[in-house]
């Protein structure tokens, strides 16, 4: 979203920020020529601490972010100030379902983006117990039951994955918004460092980078790469999860071909790797690892869940594999074991991710969207 709310102002648009705080009451603020409003959280905590919340405080947190009234003053405050000729949602934890309403009742266009199932699942994922729930489950509906109808007071819904847009969509949120749209995320190449060397290193090197979770496949790929009996091979896992979390992965290879980084920088780690492999366990929703990976003309093995397969061709810039077949992972690692069908496969993979780093492009479908919004949508006549 910085990454959107910058470029846009490079652009020559002019930006505000609204985001929750700790703190009470509305503080303005400003970051690289952005203006920022920080608006304390009136509900039982604020969901930016690092401590988890107990189990009975976090359900009461999301029955009153399901429809919190008393955060609609602070929105309210902040459209009569600035008069925005649009407002783009990104996060609803803390604002709620009623946002929408709110927007709308002011008269002015809002775009809902979704990088997350939160609209469906307090969790934001619907992932439950290692697996991807098949439909939503009951406190999923109770904590929801004002999202489907209240959704369709967006002005436009935005996608940034076929995939997340259509599961909303599946489940009757956002239907009848005439404007729908799935609009990919892309990143500025430069901070990447796509200039850095290869590395050169003996045998083969295969890569992970992201997030430490047991959504995130890291389990999966350990087990396969054991069954990938080959010993000139090595796994660079590269990232930081929870801490007890990951300090239990390496207990549960006891294979010195693994090795665990900790943070690492993209600048640092794609150059020494020959491939990637993304297992996320469930539906991802657009993870930028796997463009990464392909900017720097790393073949990437992928899971098919969420928007992963609409950055990998299977075959062309990488592979697809199912999660629920183990065997189909370790296939892969051995076919892209072959050097030449990695190289060919590296060359596909550095023009595929143009599209991912072509920011002014991006900003441009955000910017054609938001004036065709603000051209079609009248504000509501006053009510008596």
């Amino acid at each position: 979203m910085w990454t959107l709310m910058r470029a846009l102002t490079e652009a020559g648009h002019q930006c505000i920020l609204l985001a929750t705080s700790k703190g009470h009451g509305l503080q303005c603020s400003e970051r690289d020529g952005v203006r920022v409003w920080r608006a304390g959280i009136r509900n039982i905590y604020w969901p930016g601490k690092r401590n988890r919340a107990p189990a009975a405080a976090r359900l009461l947190w999301h029955a009153i972010d399901s429809y919190n009234p008393l955060m609609q003053g602070y929105l309210e405050q902040i459209l009569e100030t600035e008069k925005p000729d649009v407002v783009s949602i990104h996060n609803l934890p803390g604002w709620s379902s009623a946002a929408w309403g709110t927007v709308r009742r002011a008269g002015i266009p809002s775009v809902q983006v979704l990088h997350d199932q939160y609209a469906l699942c307090p969790k934001s994922a619907m992932f439950n117990d290692g697996c991807n729930c098949q439909r939503q489950c009951m406190s999923c509906r109770l904590l929801r039951l004002p999202h489907r109808a209240l959704s369709n007071g967006a002005s436009a819904v935005v996608g940034v994955s076929r995939f997340i847009l259509d599961r909303h969509l599946d489940y009757g949120c956002f239907a009848q918004v005439a404007h729908q749209r799935v609009i990919h995320n892309a990143r500025q190449p430069s901070p990447l460092g796509l200039d850095a060397p290869n590395v050169p290193h003996a045998g083969l090197r295969i890569g992970f980078i992201g997030r430490l979770d047991p959504t995130k496949g890291v389990e999966a790929l350990l087990q396969a790469f054991r069954e990938y009996e080959r010993p000139d091979a090595e796994l660079w896992i590269a990232g930081t999860g929870k801490s007890v979390y990951q300090a239990s992965l390496p207990a549960m290879v006891q294979d010195p071909r693994v090795r665990f980084l900790g943070h690492v920088s993209p600048r640092e780690f794609y150059p020494q790797v020959d491939f990637v492999v993304v297992p996320s366990l469930w539906n991802d929703t657009f993870p930028g690892v796997v463009f990464e990976s392909l900017a720097f003309g790393k073949p990437v093995i992928g899971s098919r869940r969420g928007g992963i397969p609409e950055m990998i061709r299977d075959g062309a810039n990488g592979l697809l594999f199912d999660p629920d077949r183990p065997q189909e992972l370790v296939a892969a690692l051995w076919q892209l074991s072959d050097d030449s069908l990695r190289e060919r496969m590296g060359r596909d993979a550095r023009e595929s991710a143009a599209s991912f780093l072509d920011v002014n492009a991006w900003v441009d479908l955000y910017v054609g969207l938001y004036r065709e919004l603000v051209r079609s949508v009248s504000p509501l006549p006053e009510t008596t």
